[in-house]
């Protein structure tokens, strides 16, 4: 009798540990879900041209947010490790805040080519549309299981981008009170849609609950680790890291200022199914 009851507790251990060992929850790996971002427009203007405090030319005094909408995948190869890939989308814009320098060409009175030096800010705003790709994992701490309860997460952020403007809103007013064949306005920043791309390091702390075994609602903040490292020289001012700025580069240099901003500090809640 003792001998059957000793079996027995070893086989029910070896089944708990064999259990605890297989990775998922209840031998569900899969995770498919929807995720929300938000983080304050505290000086730079939102994708609807708002921000908390004035600069630049954004609506300020606005109760305003940045929001991101992610589609995501994760699938839990070991116990307390998941691997997962998402895309993110959000739209924001720069509200022109710093200065450039142009260069306006023009006939004179005599029909010579001249030009004239331009510098200032340009009024209206221009606009972000962004897809961020993620590959990341997810590390769960000792007593919980992948994908069920709190994590810290960490992988790699591929920043594509199209920046936008309408020359029609975006433009230098030119001071002429000498010629009169010069225009009245300076509407040439390049293309009017530029794409580009960037890299940064992801990282994030979170905690994820299930319900009905099925339902996955997961909570947390992540950050670009680059991002967060250049957050006092950006908040000193967008000019820390540009030298020198003309209307050729001036979107490529703001956007890059714009994209380290949203990417900085992001509060998320996800719901998922698990499978």
């Amino acid at each position: 009798m003792k001998k059957n009851l000793l079996i027995i507790y070893i086989l029910f251990c070896i089944s708990n540990c064999l259990q605890s060992q297989t990775p998922g929850f209840m031998g569900k790996r899969f995770a498919v879900g929807y995720g929300f971002y938000f983080w304050p427009a505290l000086t730079n203007s939102n994708g609807a041209g708002k921000s908390f405090l004035t600069k630049g030319n954004s609506e300020s005094g606005s109760f305003a947010f940045n929001t991101m909408h992610e589609a995501f995948i994760e699938y839990a190869v070991k116990t307390r490790f998941s691997i997962g890939f998402s895309a993110k989308y959000y739209k924001t814009t720069y509200n022109n805040a710093l200065y450039l320098s142009a260069s306006q060409t023009y006939i004179d009175d005599s029909g010579y080519s001249n030009s004239i030096s331009i510098y200032g800010k340009p009024n209206g705003l221009y606009t972000i549309k962004s897809i961020n790709y993620n590959i990341y994992g997810k590390l769960f701490y000792n007593r919980y299981v992948a994908p069920w309860g709190r994590y810290m997460m960490f992988g790699l952020n591929i920043k594509t981008y199209t920046c936008s403007y309408d020359p029609k809103e975006m433009y230098l007013n030119i001071d002429n009170n000498y010629y009169t064949n010069i225009p009245k306005t300076f509407t040439d920043f390049g293309p009017e849609k530029q794409k580009y791309k960037k890299f940064d390091f992801l990282f994030g702390l979170g905690r994820t609950r299930i319900i009905a075994n099925k339902i996955i609602i997961d909570y947390g903040f992540n950050t670009n680790l680059f991002s967060l490292l250049t957050t006092l020289f950006d908040a000193i001012g967008e000019d820390t890291f540009i030298d020198r700025i003309d209307n050729t580069d001036y979107i490529k240099k703001t956007s890059s200022y714009r994209v380290r901003g949203a990417n900085r500090f992001n509060v998320f809640i996800k719901v998922g199914y698990l499978f």
